[in-house]
C-alpha cells in the first residue's frame, strides 16, 4: 500500500506531550509497536541507537527515554502517567537500559534497535523515527518489514520459508480478509513473516485461524496509531500547489473548501467529522497558549519560563505597538514552553515548531473578529499546505533536513493559514507559503544541550512575525516569482545537504562557548548525581 498523506495524520499531527514530535512521539510509537509484537511488557529491554545519530544528543533532553519506556509498557505518548514512566516500569517488572552502538546502520539519524526479553522469549526489533511523529519499522528478528502504523496490521511469523507452508497460511487467511487488504511476505534466515494490512479491524477469527496453522510461531495484531486509516484505493483530488490552484478555479472554491475536499477524499470522513476534529485540535492549541502565557510552571533544561512575563510586557505597551503580533509572539513562546513542560500540544508540523501556527492564527482571528469556523478553515489550509510540502520523503525531520524542515515548513504553513484567514485566493495562499520557505532556507538543527529550547523558542517567536509578513506582503501584491511547487524540491535538497555536511548538534548555537560550558556543567552534574 502506498502511503497517502493527510492533514490530520501528518501535518496537524500528532497530539503529544512535548517537547519534540520526532523525539517524543516517534519513539513512543516505535516502542508501542514493539510491545504489541512481543506480546506484552518484556522483563528486560535494551534500547540501542547509533553513536553518530541524534539520540546521543537528544535522548534525555527531549524525553525520548520517557517515550521508549511508556511504549514498552503498552502506553501511547498521551498516557496520563507519562512522566511517571520509570516508576510504572519498576512496578511492572520492566528493566530498561540505553546505549549507543556503532553497528546500527539501518535507517537514519533517529533509528533504534530494541532488544527485548522475558518469559523465555527474546526478540530484536528495529524502527526509525522519521520526523513529525512518523515512524518506520524496519525488521523483526532480522526479517525485514515495513510498517508506518497507518493501518490495522496482522503479523504472522513462521519458522520456515517453505513455499507450501506459506501457501497454506495464505489460503487459511484468504476467506477472512476484506477486499482491498494487502498481504506481503518477507523472509530471512529460513524464517518468514506474513504482513497483512487492512483498512479496518480484522475479523476476530483471523488471528485464531492463523495461529492454528502448522509452523506458525505467533500471530500479532497491531492497531493503527493515526486518527485516520486511509483506504488503500484513496485518491486525493490533487497533491501539488498547482493542483490546489486548479481545483479552486475549476470548482469556484476557496482554499478551505479545497482542504476539506482533500481530507474527505483520502480519509472517507465527512465534512462534519473534519470540522469537528479541527475544533478538537484548536481547543488543545488554545489550552497550550493559555497555560503557557497565564500560568506559572517549570520545565527541565537550560531556560526558565518567560511566556507570562513577555505577554505582560507587550500588553503594557512599553514598546511601539506591533498590532496582533503583541499577542502572537508570547502565544508562540507560551506553547513552546508548555511543550517543554511536557504539556499536550498539536505538532504543526513538529513539536519543535508547534508554537508558530497556533501562535499566529488564533490571535489573528481574535483581532479580526473571525468566527470559529473561519479559524478552523485557516487551520485546515495551513495543514493542506503541509501535505503539499511532503514530497521527496520530507517528514519534517530536523535531524534529516535541518531546522528549516520544522521552523521553515511551520512558517510556510502559518503564512498560508493567515492568507486564507484574510480571504486570500489559492494562489496567494501558495505564494505566502513559498515566501515562508524562501525566508527560512538554510536553518541548521543546533539545539543547545539537546533541549528544544535554544534556539527553538526564539525561532518560533520570530517565525510568527515572518509568517505574518509573508501573508500580508503577498496579499498586498508582492510577487514571490517562484511557484511553491518549484521551491519545495530545492528546499528539501538543501536541507539534506546542510545536515549531511554539518550534522545535528555539531554547528551553530550548540558550538558556542556558552553552549559548551553548559553541556560540560550538565555532564559533570549527572556524573556526581
Amino acid at each position: 500500500m502506498r502511503e497517502v498523506h493527510s492533514i490530520f495524520n501528518h501535518t496537524l499531527a500528532p497530539i503529544t506531550p512535548g517537547p519534540s514530535s520526532s523525539n517524543t512521539c516517534g519513539p513512543a510509537r516505535i516502542a508501542l509497536f514493539a510491545n504489541r509484537i512481543f506480546g506484552g511488557i518484556p522483563q528486560k529491554a535494551v534500547i540501542e541507537y547509533s553513536s553518530t545519530g541524534s539520540f546521543p544528543t537528544t535522548l534525555f533532553g527531549m524525553k525520548s527515554d520517557y517515550s521508549f519506556v511508556n511504549g514498552l509498557l503498552g502506553k501511547d505518548q498521551n498516557a496520563p502517567d507519562y512522566k511517571q514512566c520509570y516508576a510504572c516500569a519498576k512496578e511492572a517488572g520492566l528493566e530498561v537500559s540505553f546505549r549507543a552502538v556503532d553497528d546500527l546502520t539501518i535507517g537514519g539519524y533517529e533509528a533504534a534497535r530494541l532488544r527485548l526479553s522475558g518469559g523465555g522469549r527474546n526478540m530484536v526489533i528495529v524502527g526509525e523515527s522519521l520526523g513529525g511523529g512518523s515512524f518506520l519499522m524496519h525488521s523483526i528478528d532480522g526479517i525485514p518489514i515495513e510498517s508506518h502504523g497507518a493501518y490495522y496490521e496482522v503479523f504472522v511469523l513462521l519458522d520456515t520459508d517453505a513455499a507450501p507452508v506459506r501457501a497454506a497460511v495464505e489460503a487459511a487467511a484468504e476467506s477472512l480478509l476484506p477486499q482491498g487488504s494487502q498481504t506481503v511476505w518477507t523472509a530471512d534466515g529460513g524464517r518468514a513473516i506474513l504482513q497483512i494490512k487492512l483498512a479496518a479491524a480484522p475479523e476476530p477469527a483471523l488471528e485464531k485461524t492463523l495461529a492454528a496453522q502448522d509452523h506458525v510461531c505467533f500471530v500479532r495484531t497491531v492497531e493503527p496509531v493515526v486518527p485516520e486509516v486511509i483506504a488503500p484505493a484513496a485518491v486525493p483530488p490533487f497533491d501539488t500547489a498547482a493542483g490546489l490552484i486548479a481545483w479552486c478555479e475549476d470548482n469556484h472554491g476557496t482554499p478551505a473548501q479545497a482542504a476539506v475536499a482533500y481530507e474527505t477524499a483520502v480519509s472517507g470522513w465527512t465534512e462534519a467529522q473534519v470540522y469537528a476534529y479541527a475544533q478538537e485540535l484548536l481547543a488543545i492549541m488554545k489550552t497550550g497558549i493559555e497555560a503557557g502565557t497565564q500560568t506559572d510552571f517549570s520545565f527541565p533544561g537550560i531556560l526558565d519560563q518567560k511566556g507570562p512575563a513577555v505577554q505582560r510586557y507587550m500588553r503594557e505597551g512599553h514598546l511601539p505597538a506591533l498590532g496582533f503580533l503583541d499577542e502572537a509572539i508570547p502565544a508562540a513562546l507560551g506553547v513552546m514552553e508548555y511543550s517543554n513542560a511536557s504539556g499536550k500540544i498539536v505538532c504543526v508540523p513538529t513539536g519543535g515548531s508547534s508554537g508558530i501556527v497556533p501562535g499566529l492564527l488564533i490571535p489573528a482571528a481574535r483581532s479580526m473578529d473571525k468566527t470559529e469556523k473561519e479559524l478552523a478553515d485557516a487551520l485546515l489550509c495551513a495543514g493542506l499546505i503541509g501535505v503539499i510540502l511532503m514530497i521527496e520523503g520530507n517528514n519534517f525531520s530536523g535531524g534529516m533536513t535541518g531546522c528549516q524542515a520544522e521552523i521553515g515548513c511551520g512558517t510556510a504553513m502559518a503564512a498560508a493559514g493567515l492568507a486564507a484567514l484574510c480571504g486570500g485566493t489559492a494562489k496567494q495562499v501558495c505564494d505566502a507559503a513559498c515566501m515562508g520557505l524562501q525566508t527560512t532556507y538554510g536553518l541548521v538543527c543546533d539545539p543547545v544541550c539537546g533541549f528544544v529550547q535554544v534556539p527553538c523558542l526564539a525561532r518560533n517567536m520570530t517565525a510568527v512575525s515572518s509568517a505574518a509578513t509573508c501573508a500580508k506582503a503577498v496579499l498586498a501584491g508582492f510577487d514571490v516569482l517562484v511557484p511553491l511547487d518549484e521551491m519545495i524540491g530545492p528546499f528539501i535538497e538543501g536541507g539534506r545537504t546542510i545536515m549531511t555536511t554539518l550534522g545535528i548538534g555539531k554547528s551553530g548555537c550548540c558550538t558556542t562557548p556558552t553552549a559548551r560550558r553548559l553541556k560540560e556543567a550538565r555532564a559533570a552534574g549527572e556524573q556526581q548525581g
